[in-house]
C-alpha cells in the first residue's frame, strides 16, 4: 500500500490521551507539512499552539511529540531519526531533543508521521503502534526495568522488527535531566524530556516496522540524495 500525500509524509498523527486512555487519528494538510518541515518544525507547531504559557512540564495538559520528518523511512541515510518535543523539566520551557535508530523509520512505515500524547495514565502504560494502527497496552510489569530490559521484555511478546524507546528509573523518578532511549544505544538525551514520560507513567513508546510505502515526490532526486 502507498501511502497518498505529500511526497515523503503520510498525513497521518495519532492523538493519545493517557487518562481517558483514548487513541484517535486527525490528518495533515499539505500546507502545514510544507511550512513546518520535519520532525522538530511540526513538533514545535504544537507545542506553541496547544500548550500554553502557564502549564508546567509536569501538568497533564503538557504534550510530549514524537515526530518524524519527511526522509523517514526513505532509502536516505539517517531516515530513522526523529524528534522529541515538549516543555522540558530542564528550563519549564519548550525543549526538543533526537534520536537516531530505528524508531522514525518504523513509525512512518507504520502509517503515521508523529505521535501528540497528553494527559496522565492512572498506572503504567506503553504505546504500541503497528501496522496502521495503535493502542495502549499495560507497563506496571516494567517499572523499574532499565531502558534495555524494556525493550528486551516489550519484544518478548510482539515482532523483533520493532523500535522501542523507554524510560528507566530515572525518568519514572523524575530525575530532570533523564533521557528517552531505545534500539539498545540511541538516545533523546537533551532537555530531561524522559522525566515528562514519567510524569505521564508513559514507560515506553513502540514501533513496528509496516508494510506501507511512502509516496516519493521525485524519486530520481531521492536516489541521487542517498548516494550522497
Amino acid at each position: 500500500m502507498t501511502l497518498k500525500a505529500t511526497g515523503g509524509y503520510t498525513g497521518r498523527i495519532l492523538r493519545v490521551d493517557l487518562g481517558r486512555e483514548q487513541i484517535s487519528e486527525e490528518s495533515l494538510d499539505n500546507e502545514t507539512l510544507r511550512k513546518y518541515v520535519g520532525g522538530t518544525g511540526l513538533g514545535a507547531k504544537y507545542l506553541y499552539e496547544e500548550v500554553p504559557p502557564g502549564v508546567e512540564w509536569s501538568d497533564a495538559d503538557n504534550r510530549i511529540m514524537f515526530f518524524t520528518g519527511p526522509i523517514g523511512g526513505t532509502k536516505v541515510s539517517g531516515s530513522g531519526i526523529f524528534s522529541v518535543v515538549s516543555k522540558g523539566p530542564m528550563t519549564n520551557m519548550a525543549g526538543t531533543s533526537q534520536a537516531n535508530g530505528y524508531f522514525g523509520a518504523f513509525l512512518k512505515l507504520s502509517g503515521f508521521d508523529g505521535v501528540i500524547v497528553h494527559g496522565k495514565a492512572k498506572k503504567w502504560l506503553y504505546l504500541h503502534i503497528h501496522d496502521g494502527t495503535a493502542e495502549l497496552r499495560d507497563a506496571e510489569h516494567l517499572q523499574g526495568k532499565d531502558t534495555w530490559e524494556t525493550e528486551d521484555t516489550i519484544k518478548k511478546g510482539i515482532s523483533r522488527q520493532s523500535s522501542v524507546y523507554s524510560i528507566g528509573p530515572a525518568g519514572e523518578n523524575l530525575v530532570r535531566f533523564a533521557c528517552i532511549a531505545g534500539d539498545h544505544g540511541h538516545v533523546a538525551a537533551h532537555n530531561g524530556l524522559g522525566a515528562v514520560m514519567g510524569s505521564k507513567k508513559l514507560k515506553a513508546i513502540v514501533a513496528e516496522r509496516g508494510r506501507q510505502k511512502i509516496a516519493i515526490a521525485n524519486p530520481a532526486q531521492m536516489t541521487t540524495a542517498a548516494k550522497v
